[in-house]
């Protein structure tokens, strides 16, 4: 991890100094091993170094090669393959990966992004077309934002680094706001200012005097198969890429060392027991856990255990339990520059501080390993849809016994509901008198914010596009792993993990295992009951049983609701003189506040986090921003 900055102006005069030098100051956090700029006329870059791998000590971003100037927050995966293509005479050991950046845009020009395997956000000046080209990586695990107006072009990590420049406004998106009250993440281009935007994953952009060209360079095909010959062939090719995928994200820098997440979870502890393999026996693993001493039903220690006596695991605990949803730091306030949307962000905040503390450069996490393996429930109506009934059937008759339920329920739940439109749910609500979507995911924004944002039309459309009748398990899946919601994630994740200096690294994003994943056979992915198979037989010899056969996910509803009953800003939710008064109705804050005392449900537990979430971002961090 790293940060960067870019400013162009499209006058062609100057940029002062100082204003690199402002942006860059906002985001020192994200490169305690150093600083860089570079200036020519009306154009500007800008990056601030973390040293996670070994080659980043050679690295001197801003990078100059042949007319080109990267700078950037870059890891390249497939760093073999690219330097045996690539013209580049140094040791490989020495050649940092925006040098392969900066070779592989002079080799293939805006095309370089197609050859890139990795997580990257970068700006590259191109002297001979005087232009800026930027790009995003495919999943959006790096950040970028931009600011563009008639003159000037800005873009950065962070949005606090554009809000350093004197010519972009604090003023918030309201409609924004509306998306994040209403749990919506689909636009992938607004951020929470009228003024920056985000470049959506697998998008470039490109940037001259006259015009701004932004496309799309990589999309997920379902019709794409891979047909083997056995299930053994499927396992073995799975366990291939999915050990190339940890492995290349174990690259460290000397000085520090990489680090897993472990719940407890499939997806964590596949990447702990696979990460322990590779690593030499001389190098622990440090694995980092949140347990809940006083949330027993979210507590994972049972599978977490399972894991942790392998040999050379160094297992941490976190008890996230002092703190109120709400981290109450300086820190906290600092960096965050929108509102958390996760109701767990209070324990990944203090599990990503252990491992700040305990010496990580780097940590492994297991985000988007269930759109990644696919769950494959997707086969259900497929199954019933091309009519091979017998093997739904006998689907449905394994998987009552793996999670304890009636093939009745589970035939409505996972069949017959793929087939209903959603007007027809929408009707059917009403009849039984149940609210309206919009009121059941939120029922405490103000009638008057709800009109001027727009926001049932924008939840109706977002609910929309959400929708697929009776799809595909291929598209099913590859809707999962396009969600905006995901791209989010990504983006809430990084600026937690740059306030303590730590990159975090997901091998589910490797979109070489996400491809074959998504062409297996969904019989692949859901067999004799079981979501997920193909992982679970993969590494079955390195999962405990407890772990691979675990049918769900512990519920974390326990752990959240007692943070949120411990937030001293609770008791002032409602209160008329907060900046949530112009999107939030205080009668019903109240009283959602008073059910969740008496009786909590996750409809007015989560209504009270995002306004505690939103009411802090807005007063705290950006009070100006709450300004009208």
């Amino acid at each position: 991890m790293s940060g960067f900055v870019a400013l162009f102006d499209r006058t062609g005069a100057d940029v002062r100094g100082d204003r690199v030098r402002s942006m860059l100051d906002a985001i020192d956090h994200r490169g305690p091993d150093g600083s860089g700029t570079w200036r020519d006329d009306g154009v500007a870059l800008g990056h601030q170094q973390l040293r996670s791998t070994p080659q980043a000590r050679y690295d001197d971003q801003p990078t100059r090669h042949a007319g080109v100037v990267v700078a950037g927050d870059v890891r390249i995966d497939n760093r073999d393959e690219l330097l045996d293509a690539l013209p580049i005479d140094d040791p490989p050991e020495q050649v940092p990966d925006s040098r392969v950046v900066a070779h592989a845009y002079r080799e293939w020009g805006t095309d370089c992004v197609s050859h890139l395997i990795g997580s990257f956000a970068f700006a590259v000046w191109d002297d001979s077309a005087s232009r800026l080209f930027l790009a995003r990586d495919r999943f959006g695990v790096k950040p970028l934002y931009y600011h563009l107006d008639d003159d000037v072009f800005a873009a950065a990590s962070e949005k606090k680094a554009l809000l350093a420049l004197p010519s972009v406004p604090g003023t918030v998106d309201e409609r924004k706001i509306g998306d994040f009250l209403l749990a919506t993440y689909e636009d992938k281009t607004r951020s929470f200012f009228e003024s920056i935007r985000r470049l959506p994953p697998a998008h470039t952009t490109t940037v001259d005097a006259d015009r701004t060209d932004t496309r799309r360079y990589w999309d997920l095909d379902p019709s794409r198969t891979v047909t083997l010959g056995s299930d053994a062939a499927y396992e073995r090719r799975f366990r291939e890429l999915f050990e190339q995928a940890v492995e290349s994200r174990l690259r460290s820098d000397p000085g520090g060392r990489v680090g897993t997440t472990l719940s407890g979870g499939m997806d964590s502890s596949s990447i702990a027991v696979v990460a322990r393999d590779l690593l030499p026996a001389d190098v622990p693993l440090a694995t980092f856990s949140n347990v809940y001493d006083e949330a027993p039903s979210s507590d994972e220690r049972e599978f977490i255990e399972s894991v942790t006596p392998r040999e050379g695991i160094e297992p941490h605990y976190v008890f996230p339990e002092d703190t109120g949803v709400v981290v109450d730091e300086p820190t906290w306030r600092t960096h965050l520059d929108q509102p958390p949307h996760n109701t767990m962000h209070f324990a990944v905040w203090e599990r990503t501080k252990r491992a700040a503390d305990t010496g990580m450069t780097a940590v492994l996490d297991g985000a988007l390993g269930d759109s990644a393996t696919g769950y494959g429930l997707g086969l259900l109506p497929e199954l019933l849809k091309t009519g091979r009934w017998r093997h739904l059937y006998r689907e449905l008759d394994a998987m009552a016994d793996v999670v304890d339920a009636s093939k009745r329920h589970l035939f409505v739940r996972h069949v017959v509901s793929a087939f209903v439109p959603d007007r027809v749910t929408q009707l059917r609500r009403r009849l039984r008198g149940d609210p309206l979507p919009l009121d059941a995911e939120n029922p405490t924004l103000d009638p008057g914010f709800v009109e001027r944002a727009g926001l049932r039309a924008r939840h109706r459309e977002d609910r929309r596009q959400n929708t697929l009748l009776a799809p595909s398990a291929r598209n099913l899946q590859r809707q999962s792993l396009l969600t905006g919601r995901n791209a989010t994630n990504f983006e809430a994740l990084d600026l937690i993990h740059a306030a303590f200096g730590v990159e975090p690294r997901y091998p589910f994003t490797d979109v070489r295992l996400v491809e074959f994943s998504l062409a297996i056979p969904p019989t692949q992915q859901f067999a004799d009951g079981y979501t997920r198979s193909i992982i679970r037989r993969a590494l079955a010899d390195l999962l405990p049983e407890t772990v691979q056969w675990r049918p769900w996910k512990t519920p974390v509803n326990e752990a959240f609701w007692n943070a949120l009953a411990r937030e001293r800003r609770l008791s002032d939710i409602d209160d008329p003189d907060t900046a949530l008064a112009a999107y939030l109705d205080r009668d019903a804050l109240a009283a959602a506040r008073d059910r969740f005392e008496a009786d909590p449900t996750s409809v007015d537990a989560r209504a009270l986090w995002r306004a505690l979430s939103l009411s802090v971002w807005l007063d705290e961090y950006h009070p100006s921003a709450s300004d009208r």
